[in-house]
């Protein structure tokens, strides 16, 4: 079997990317199936060349509005697909999706995708594929009630988590050491993009007040700053928040701090989330989309209204004063990541999703 992965921007700070590099990795490692990858760039190609990952680049991100960009695309995915025989093609984003779909019809070629956001917009032109993977059940309502899709073409399956590398001591002291870090200090992660969608603004608000009262509490923010209005947090309180770009090697951060804070405003599901619960730290996230689907509020973390800075800086407070109340439901969160993100469980499903699909006349 001959199977074509398209997803954009193959990057360290994202879910997307941790994904699809899962799936490469478990396919290509498959005598059954030969796996060809198509992207726009990224700064987390390095992974791909370490495992001997073959990759194409095609410019696709940008062509919804770009007449031009998408007959260009259109010919050359189409080219690609006759020349390397392929059988299935399985998409990780809207426009190669459709342009997936309107090859599929002309050469007879099975369509899949795997919608990671909620996305609104283009109704008539989105989620067109033969099966479409829900990350949530949030994902799939929207699929359903936006976008008009049928429930049965429609499956959720949460993205599995691959054992996380661990970390030694040594390694631990030095970046402690880096950040000047106090053994007393309470320390706040997030990882991800740097940017309002995912709450940056609403999380540096409650910061500070939270400053007010703990003086010991740090803040760290993993990931690239996408919002021009945000880059002044490089400079300002930059002794106690610290602006990090995204790493290869994320187990460091997860180790040195004591709570893990996703504040979107709007979440499909959350791989922050996820390995908060592997790690075994206190999670706190916004009420919103696949956090609040996968968070029992006060039973496996803590959930705060989204945009609401007051709320998220109590739950903070909370946590700082229960630790052993932030401790089970850390322990929690972990059991329930173990139970439903099996990458061997998500794999076996893939699979018969993908052999169903060519099997079907």
């Amino acid at each position: 079997m001959n199977i074509l992965i398209i997803s954009p921007g193959f990057n360290f700070a994202c879910g997307v990317s941790k994904h699809v590099f899962e799936l490469l990795k478990h396919f290509d490692s498959k005598k059954e199936y030969t796996v060809y990858f198509i992207t726009n760039g990224g700064d987390a190609l390095s992974k791909l060349d370490k495992h001997s990952i073959e990759y194409t680049l095609l410019r696709f991100s940008k062509g919804w509005r770009n007449i031009f960009y998408l007959v260009y695309n259109y010919f050359r995915l189409k080219s690609f697909c006759i020349k390397n025989k392929i059988d299935m093609i399985h998409t990780h984003h809207r426009y190669p999706e459709l342009l997936s779909t309107i090859i599929a019809k002309r050469l007879n070629i099975k369509t899949i995708t795997t919608v990671h956001s909620l996305v609104e917009g283009y109704k008539n032109l989105s989620f067109k594929s033969d099966k479409i993977i829900a990350v949530s059940n949030a994902v799939k309502q929207t699929l359903l009630d936006y976008f008009n899709v049928s429930s049965n073409k429609i499956c959720t399956m949460y993205n599995c988590l691959m054992p996380l590398k661990e970390t030694d001591e040594k390694q631990i002291k030095k970046l402690t050491k880096e950040l000047n870090l106090k053994e007393n200090d309470f320390v706040i992660l997030f990882l991800g993009r740097i940017n309002k969608v995912k709450g940056i603004d609403v999380l540096i608000e409650s910061f500070l007040e939270i400053r007010s009262v703990y003086s010991n509490v740090k803040l760290i923010l993993l990931g690239s700053i996408m919002d021009k209005t945000l880059y002044k947090i490089n400079t300002d309180f930059n002794e106690n928040i610290f602006v990090l770009s995204e790493q290869s090697q994320v187990s460091f951060y997860y180790k040195i701090s004591d709570i893990v804070v996703l504040p979107s405003r709007v979440e499909s599901l959350g791989y922050t989330m996820l390995e908060s619960g592997y790690f075994k730290k206190p999670f706190i996230g916004s009420r919103t989309g696949g956090i609040a689907e996968f968070i029992d509020d006060g039973v496996n973390g803590f959930l705060f209204e989204p945009s609401n800075a007051n709320d998220l800086a109590d739950k903070i407070k909370f946590v700082i004063n229960n630790p052993e109340k932030a401790k089970s439901a850390s322990e929690e969160l972990h059991k329930k990541v173990k139970k439903y993100c099996n990458c061997e469980e998500y794999f076996e499903k893939l699979t018969n999703i993908y052999n169903e699909l060519l099997n079907e006349q």
